[in-house]
């Protein structure tokens, strides 16, 4: 890896979301690894343009500032990506050569908090990937995934300040407490997150964070490392959907 290029500044790195920093610390250890280093040799024996003794080479080259252009830059990512629709590992690095704009995208987009956004960021850049995986252009893939990941973000983001915030007592009403009931857990779960969700008027996700961790068991904690975000993330998430819960059912009163 080129010593020149500067290193991110500790105070800076530490700021970083926790997924971001995650993210970061997976591939120090991938960079360097035997999985990576023979997977770039056989990549190698068919295409030149990945021909690098290990990750941190490779996205230095896919990342190189003084390129005479994007295409020259870009001829590094768009040999990964043409690996990255049945290869995971593609996919992995793709995502580390396309990370500092991510990165960019987390602090600028206004919405949820920052370990929402960058979730949200992370996660719709690889849906956006294999979606250029699949359909090539002549536009420069750097570009064409970084601008292609904001515009879906900000949509997402637009429309969840726009939803309807009217809306929620306690979770007691869901304990029934029938031993007899006919359903199936999973359809009492189901029929809770509906009647959350219409009462609070949020997304269903919003809807089933408090059914399971209110009713079904589930700690807040394992759902924030079954998504990688921060606990805080969730519960705070939670909270915001409760309130409406309360708000509706007193406006119902």
């Amino acid at each position: 890896m080129d010593s020149t290029r500067p290193s991110l500044p500790t105070a800076t790195r530490a700021q970083q979301p926790e997924l971001i920093r995650r993210l970061d610390a997976e591939w120090q250890v991938l960079a360097g690894s035997r999985l990576l280093r023979d997977r770039l040799q056989s990549w190698a024996v068919d295409d030149e343009r990945l021909a690098f003794p290990d990750g941190d080479e490779l996205v230095a080259a896919a990342q190189l500032r003084d390129a005479t252009s994007w295409a020259e830059r870009d001829r590094v990512l768009e040999a990964v990506l043409e690996r990255a629709t049945d290869d995971a590992l593609a996919r992995r690095v793709a995502l580390q050569v396309v990370l500092p704009g991510l990165k960019s995208l987390i602090r600028g987009i206004r919405g949820w908090d920052v370990e929402e956004r960058a979730a949200r960021v992370v996660a719709t850049a690889l849906d956006v990937i294999s979606w250029c995986a699949t359909e090539p252009a002549g536009t420069p893939p750097s570009f064409r995934i970084y601008a292609n990941t904001r515009r879906r973000v900000l949509r997402a983001a637009v429309r969840a300040r726009s939803e309807p915030v009217v809306l929620v007592g306690d979770c007691t009403p869901f304990d029934s407490g029938d031993e007899a009931d006919p359903r199936t857990a999973g359809e009492q779960i189901d029929e809770l997150v509906d009647w959350v969700r219409e009462r609070a008027r949020v997304r269903d996700d919003a809807a089933r964070l408090v059914v399971m961790t209110r009713v079904a068991g589930v700690s807040v904690e394992e759902l924030a490392d079954a998504q990688q975000v921060d606990p805080q993330t969730l519960r705070q998430r939670r909270l915001r959907t409760e309130r409406r819960v309360r708000q509706s059912l007193a406006l119902t009163r």
